[in-house]
């Protein structure tokens, strides 16, 4: 410890480090600190009033004649707005919403992952965490709560860890780096949470320590002369105590990074580890690595005001509400002081009235006296009896200053605290409408709705972050059975980092590996479909075996989004006057809808009712209930399938026959579209094998006109020739007859006429 103290021990730097940090976190926390220990003392009543309003009420002697104290009544109006702040958080729905962000990651491990959270949430009871910070945050402006890890006795591997959501009792010895600009502190690079622990309680957890014992000089030494104790040790014999500083710090280094597919593009990439150390004195306790790479303490902020001096502040409901407050007391003590001085009126009469009866009419103020008696007295110039004494009258100007102050202080206190009359259940007859009511309700939550905001956006999304950087780490072991908790709390169970699937019972088990041969059947199982089976008759096949699946969590990356969902109450409420709008419309739904109307109602015997409606609804129509997963369907539900089978191959067979008739007029309908076009298609060819016909025939008539033409004219040259040879001596004679004959006889070529009714060109005369 010596050496650690010179700086020369192994722990020597850490140490001076941790001090160097303490001392700066302490000096920037140590106004904001003041502060809400001054808020969290005003939520007490009777440290309301200010130390100079005490002494000026408290009694006193003037004139030797003593004096009673004032009325100091603390009638504390932040404790109302304060609690329904508190109770929307308690009943408001917070859930944590993970979806798959890098492209290695599954929107199914994603659903694991919430499952994981929720059970996470519900196993270390989250919300008393939750509250807790969220208290503090809203009277003083910042609380802070942590995630932490321990053994989980309930696995299988006792050496297996669980994460869990813890409360810090004492919030104010938790300190963030000043330094960090996010609103969630993550960007800081240390933390502390201090905790004193009793000297005996640290022996036991620390037994190696040289902390000395705390009836030994050498304590008395470190608490030092002149009552001063040093910053670490406190109190002697059964109150000693140590401060144990739990420090988280980062350890930052510089990595060179390559895009695989660009080799020329690089970067510098931060890497982060986290250490968690302990630390009494100057003596190092612990230095460990984290499991993750986040601080895991979690802050709560109320109000952040914007600095305007370098310094940051945060503030909650009870530091705009102290001067209200303080008003209020005191505009409600003068008041009762003032009415109190009502029975204790002084008494007005002349001295002569009084004699002899004075304790009587001393008394007169104090208790109820059946009978005062005073003297006679008479006026000296008249000699007429003077009136008895009488009560001075109360000056009741007064009194009204009072209420009107008290007033006046009631709408500060509403004014500083979001929070007005409809919300406290005051409501005027300008209010009494019930939307009116309900809208005025809703804008003072609005009022106030920022420190919900603030605990779900800001904190709840960092306790995300670090227990989603947990779980890789935590839940790594392959066959790691975890509990997961779905969003109607239902349970359920699955296998980590390793490929299974649903046994008999609904408990996951290990998959056999791809390739390898399924299981034969043993003695009494059923063969192939259709085949015999010891026994005799067919046994249909076994279900195909279940799809395995695998959910890795040491892969892939992603987000988280937080919503505020209604309270509980609401949501049953709002769900009851939906459900009721469809039976209203639709009454011959009831036997189906009744069910789960009635688990939207919260009336005792609701939920045994919603489940005989559920059992009542299953015998009627059993198709609607499915069996869950690992469970065998029951006779109703198996008999409602084949039914249901039965019905949807009646539906497929009318479709399919409504198909076929569909088909057949339309297959009419294209033999029609199709003969119609092999109708003209033949028609064409008709027409051009009759065009060339035509004009083949026009080609032939034409040439036998022509063969015909010439014939004649041979024959006729024939004769001419034997005319001449067979008449040389009629020649003369001859000729003349020719000449005749040439004369009279005309050879016409008669016209053809073709299926066309083409006209063929007429001969010229021979």
């Amino acid at each position: 410890m010596e050496d650690a103290e010179q700086g020369t021990g192994p722990h020597a730097k850490l140490l001076s480090q941790a001090k160097r940090h303490r001392k700066l976190a302490e000096a920037a926390w140590s106004p904001q600190r003041a502060r809400e220990k001054e808020d969290l003392r005003f939520q007490v009543p009777e440290h309301q009033w200010t130390e100079d309003a005490k002494k000026a009420r408290m009694p006193s002697m003037d004139g030797g004649v003593p004096i009673p104290a004032r009325p100091m009544l603390s009638i504390s109006r932040i404790a109302q707005p304060i609690q329904m702040v508190l109770n929307q958080e308690r009943a408001a729905h917070l859930g944590v919403s993970i979806q798959p962000l890098s492209a290695d990651a599954e929107q199914e491990t994603a659903a694991i992952l919430e499952g994981i959270y929720r059970r996470i949430e519900r196993d270390s009871q989250a919300h008393i965490a939750r509250s807790w910070a969220f208290k503090r945050a809203v009277q003083c402006g910042m609380g802070a709560y942590r995630v932490s890890t321990c053994y989980d006795d309930t696995s299988d591997d006792k050496t297996d860890q669980k994460i869990e959501i813890q409360r810090i009792l004492h919030q104010e010895a938790v300190y963030f780096d000043p330094s960090a600009t996010k609103p969630d502190f993550s960007d800081g690079n240390f933390a502390f949470v201090a905790e004193w622990m009793a000297i005996e309680d640290f022996k036991k957890q620390f037994p190696e320590t040289d902390i000395p014992e705390a009836d030994s000089e050498e304590w008395a030494s470190l608490l030092g002369s002149g009552g001063e104790e040093p910053a670490w040790v406190r109190g002697a014999g059964e109150k000693a105590a140590v401060l144990v500083l739990e420090y988280f710090y980062k350890i930052k280094k510089a990595e060179e990074y390559v895009s695989p597919n660009a080799p020329e593009k690089r970067r510098q990439l931060e890497v982060v580890e986290v250490r968690r150390a302990l630390l009494a004195g100057a003596e190092v306790l612990e230095d460990v690595k984290w499991n993750g790479k986040l601080i895991p303490l979690i802050p709560d902020f109320g109000n952040e005001l914007l600095p305007f001096d370098e310094e940051r502040r945060w503030s909650g409901i009870i530091t705009d509400a102290k001067d209200p407050q303080r008003a209020y007391n005191m505009a409600f003590s003068s008041a009762i002081e003032i009415a109190a001085l009502e029975p204790k009126a002084p008494w007005l009469g002349y001295a002569e009235q009084f004699e002899g009866y004075e304790k009587e009419w001393q008394q007169s103020n104090t208790r109820s006296m059946p009978i005062l008696r005073h003297k006679v007295v008479r006026d000296g110039v008249s000699g007429q009896v003077l009136p008895p004494p009488q009560r001075a009258q109360i000056d009741s100007n007064r009194l009204g200053v009072s209420m009107s102050l008290l007033q006046m202080a009631d709408q500060g206190l509403q004014a500083a605290t979001s929070t007005y009359d409809p919300a406290l259940g005051r409501t005027s007859s300008r209010e009494r409408s019930g939307k009116a009511i309900t809208a005025l309700q809703q804008q003072g939550e609005e009022g106030n709705s920022h420190f919900m905001h603030n605990l779900a956006d800001i904190s709840m999304n960092y306790e995300a972050r670090v227990i989603l950087d947990l779980i890789p780490v935590i839940y790594d072991r392959p066959g790691r059975i975890a509990r997961t908790l779905s969003e109607e709390d239902k349970s359920d169970t699955v296998m980590l980092n390793a490929r299974f699937v649903k046994g008999p019972d609904g408990r996951p088990m290990p998959a056999p590996e791809p390739g390898a041969a399924p299981a034969v059947p043993g003695p009494g199982m059923g063969g192939p479909m259709g085949a015999p089976v010891q026994g005799g008759g067919l046994q249909a096949a076994p279900p195909p075996p279940p799809e395995p699946k695998i959910y890795d969590l040491r892969k892939g990356t992603y987000s988280v989004a937080i919503s505020i969902g209604k309270t509980r109450q609401s949501a049953l409420q709002e769900g009851a006057e939906e459900i009721q709008q469809i039976l209203q419309a639709m009454p011959n739904l009831a036997p189906i809808i009744l069910p789960t109307y009635m688990r939207f109602r919260d009336f005792p015997g609701a939920k045994e009712l919603a489940e005989l409606l559920t059992k009542v609804r299953d015998k009627q129509f059993p198709g609607l209930g499915d069996p869950k997963e690992g469970e065998r369907p029951t006779v109703e539900q198996a008999m409602a399938k084949a039914s249901a089978l039965e019905e949807q191959m009646g539906q497929m067979g009318q479709a399919i026959e409504q198909m076929t008739k569909a088909l057949e007029t339309e297959q009419v309908k294209q033999q029609a579209v199709m003969q119609k076009a092999q109708m003209e298609a033949e028609a064409g060819m008709a027409k051009a094998q009759l065009e060339a016909e035509t004009k083949i025939r026009i080609a032939e008539g034409t040439q036998q006109s022509r063969t015909e033409l010439e014939s004649i004219k041979a024959t006729l040259a024939e004769v001419l020739a034997a005319i001449k040879m067979g008449h040389e001596s009629k020649e003369a004679e001859a000729d003349r007859e020719q000449e005749a004959l040439m004369k009279t006889v005309d050879i016409v070529v008669p016209p053809f006429t073709g299926p066309n009714e083409v006209p063929l060109e007429e001969e010229k005369e021979v």
